[in-house]
């Protein structure tokens, strides 16, 4: 029975203390996840590139991070492939470029900062610009024939 009495009066000791309303709060503000709305392509500022290479942007939920991937076009085979990140006066920010014989995948990393998407100006950089656009190109491309000869087995 003391035992009864003694939990009972534990408990309204409880629930007469002060608990928190609200606490306090220092993460970061999220980005929009990055989508074809989020950080659309537009065409690259070199008029000699193709931009038959395939963008891709991920990111995760509430990101703070994310990747922008440029692939080539499938049997294109580019000696060059370009991307180009664009601030909102159309400047660009920061550009990577992979070259090879041929040129298959680009990535860069992207960053969440204060809640805008930004992109360090140098490959292993600390200095971060606001981007708005970006641009996916490949340049040197030859095409793969997969056509047959009448005649001939395949």
């Amino acid at each position: 029975m003391i035992s009864a009495v003694v939990l009972f009066i534990s408990a309204i000791t409880v629930s007469n203390a002060c608990v928190p309303t609200s606490t306090p709060t220092t993460t970061t503000p999220c980005c929009s996840m990055l989508s074809q709305s989020t950080l659309p392509r537009r065409n690259p500022t070199i008029t000699t590139q193709q931009q038959c290479s395939v963008l891709q942007r991920v990111s995760s939920t509430c990101p703070v991070d994310g990747i922008v991937i440029c692939a080539a076009a499938q049997e294109t085979n580019p000696d060059n492939i370009l991307i180009e990140f664009i601030n909102s006066a159309g400047v660009v920010v920061r550009s990577a470029n992979a070259a090879g014989s041929p040129a298959t995948i680009l990535s860069v990393k992207v960053v969440c900062i204060n809640g805008v998407w930004k992109v360090p100006t140098t490959s292993a950089g600390t200095t971060y610009a606001d981007i708005a656009t970006v641009s996916c190109s490949q340049s040197g491309s030859t095409g793969t024939d997969l056509g047959y000869v009448m005649g001939t087995a395949v």
